[in-house]
C-alpha cells in the first residue's frame, strides 16, 4: 500500500503543495478501506475524523432532505473536524467498498494552529470544495 506521502501527493488538493508542506500533513494519513453500508459520520455528533476519497462512492445526506454522492478521488468529508461547533453537518455512508484516508480530527486541527501558511493553504483549497458544493448543503 502506498505510503501517506505518495496518496496525498495523488490528490488534486495537494498539488500545490511542496514536499516540506506535505511530510508535515504525511504522518497523520492513514488510508482505511470501507465497506458498502458503512456508516463514516453522522449529522450532529462530534467531528473527530477528516476524510478523503481515494475510492468508492458515499453519500452525504442532509437534515434538510439535501443530499449528494461523493465519488472523485479526492472529494472531501468531515470538515467540521476543523471549524466550531466540531459536528458533523451531515451523515456519510459508503454506497460501495472503497478507500479513503483519515485525518484525526484533533491532530489535523493542532497542526493547523501550529502552521499559519500550511493552515492558510489547506483552508482555501477547503474552503474552494466546499464552494462548489455549496447549492447542495445546508447553509
Amino acid at each position: 500500500m502506498p505510503s501517506g506521502l505518495e496518496l496525498l501527493k495523488s490528490i488534486d488538493m495537494f498539488s500545490t503543495f511542496t514536499q516540506e508542506e506535505l511530510e508535515k500533513i504525511a504522518p497523520l494519513v492513514n488510508p482505511m478501506k470501507v465497506m458498502e453500508g458503512e456508516i463514516l459520520a453522522k449529522k450532529g455528533y462530534r467531528a473527530r475524523t477528516f476524510f478523503i476519497v481515494i475510492k468508492g462512492d458515499f453519500l452525504l445526506s442532509f437534515q434538510n432532505g439535501k443530499a449528494i454522492t461523493l465519488h472523485n478521488k479526492g472529494d472531501i468529508m468531515g470538515w467540521s473536524t476543523l471549524v466550531a461547533p466540531f459536528e458533523y453537518r451531515g451523515t456519510v455512508i459508503a454506497l460501495t467498498n472503497g478507500e479513503v484516508l483519515t485525518l484525526q480530527g484533533q491532530e489535523f486541527y493542532l497542526l493547523l494552529q501550529s502552521e499559519s501558511a500550511l493552515s492558510s493553504k489547506i483552508m482555501n483549497e477547503i474552503n474552494s470544495i466546499i464552494a462548489s458544493r455549496t447549492p447542495y448543503h445546508e447553509v
